[in-house]
């Protein structure tokens, strides 16, 4: 325990040290998810492929910590995404909502380049705690709505298992400061199963590009 509160204690003079030259950021854009899921038949023990892809934006603020002289640095920061999507046939009109709350923790390395402009390599965990997560169902015969929560749902649909409040993954990607502002794009590859069905998995896939301020 006491190793543990040293290490602890240690980080906390080390961020305390260098927040003289932290710099803080806001930032927005599109992300986009990909849910690869795979479901395992029973009896015939065949498996499933399926890929269903949600588009949506963010928006959020990052903290970033050099490590004292050197390009290293640590980003601390805080996202909204937001996906929806729509579709309908015959039957009934849907729409699909998802919002999530994402917590990143990069490690980064930023190269100087031209005026005061830079472009930097980051990559770590990113924590992420859903908010919402439901469809709407409207029958187009009867004028019926119907609305499924898919954090408490037992409905044997295959979007009906996305449940899982708490997930985390692991993200990498670059950005370039000029200044102010800047540019940056990423990849998130999700490390827990997005389902709470035994049978079937999720593994999150998600793509980003967006703009920054800088301050």
């Amino acid at each position: 325990m006491k190793k543990i509160l040293s290490v602890f204690t240690l980080m906390a003079a080390l961020v305390a040290f260098n927040a003289a030259n932290a710099q803080g950021s806001i930032h927005a854009g599109y992300v986009q998810n990909n849910l690869i899921s795979t479901y395992t038949v029973p009896v015939v023990n065949t498996t499933v492929y399926d890929t269903l892809t949600r588009p949506g934006v963010y928006a959020g603020f990052n903290y970033n910590i050099p490590f004292g002289s050197s390009n290293f640095g640590v980003t601390f920061g805080a996202n909204v995404e937001y996906f929806a999507k729509s579709d309908s046939n015959a039957l009934y009109k849907r729409k699909f909502q998802q919002l999530d709350l994402v917590v990143p923790v990069y490690l980064n390395y930023a190269i100087p380049f031209g005026s005061n402009s830079t472009f930097t390599l980051f990559a770590g965990p990113t924590l992420g705690l859903g908010l919402i997560n439901k469809s709407t169902y409207t029958g187009k015969l009867t004028g019926t709505v119907t609305e499924y929560n898919y954090f408490d749902t037992q409905d044997a649909t295959e979007e009906a298992y996305y449940r899982e409040r708490f997930t985390w993954a692991l993200t990498g990607g670059v950005r370039l400061n000029f200044g102010g502002f800047g540019i940056h794009a990423g990849y998130t590859y999700g490390m827990s199963d997005n389902f709470s069905s035994a049978s079937t998995k999720g593994t999150s896939k998600r793509i980003f590009v967006g703009a920054n301020i800088n301050f």
